[in-house]
């Protein structure tokens, strides 16, 4: 047995991210948890901001941004960066959460995310309130503590980082789990009894 909802804004996990936009000088962070990759070949991220906040006409007018996946350590500052609008609050100084120079872009990477994307805006659209951006990854940053092989960005150890995560329409915070199988193979023991 199932219940309906009719249609209902609830999805998760969802990684919990730090957008930021402007230049060194003046940014702004807003936080969201609606962001996905898009494709791998280029690298892609889709964020999706709401149409009447600051953040998504800053992202519109510069066409660059950055995305910065938080840590559970950092949920309060998080929190607050998506309940106070950069309009009139700065919040790199509210916070006391530290802008670090970008390589590729002018806005600016925050320090305490251990891993940070620049991104380059591709394309826009609106559906309904909100700003659907998708947007070209042109430089990655990964802290060196964070990774079991400095030469291997796919060596993340996820117990270090400790991702800050999301639970759409429930409206919590949670901790990542324990592994529970290996993607990419734990299904082959199906394939193989056919």
């Amino acid at each position: 047995m199932k219940s309906r909802f009719g249609p209902q804004k609830i999805m998760f996990p969802c990684p919990v991210a730090l957008v930021v936009t402007g230049t060194a000088e003046r940014a702004n962070i807003v936080t969201i948890a609606w962001v996905s990759l898009l494709t791998s070949s280029p690298p892609m991220l889709g964020i999706s901001v709401g149409t009447r906040g600051f953040s998504g006409k800053e992202i519109s007018e510069r066409g660059e941004f950055t995305v910065n996946i938080a840590t559970s350590d950092i949920m309060r500052e998080a929190d607050f960066c998506g309940l106070t609008s950069g309009r009139d609050t700065d919040k790199f100084a509210a916070t006391g959460l530290t802008k670090m120079e970008s390589s590729v872009i002018k806005a600016p990477i925050i320090k305490e995310c251990p891993l940070n994307f620049e991104c380059l805006l591709e394309s826009s659209t609106i559906f309904g309130t909100t700003n659907h951006f998708a947007a070209k990854i042109v430089e990655t940053h990964i802290d060196n503590d964070k990774l079991k092989d400095l030469s291997d960005y796919t060596s993340i150890d996820i117990e270090r980082f400790d991702p800050l995560i999301y639970i759409g329409g429930v409206r919590e915070y949670r901790k990542a789990g324990p592994v529970t199988g290996k993607a990419y193979s734990v299904g082959n023991s199906i394939k193989e009894q056919q």
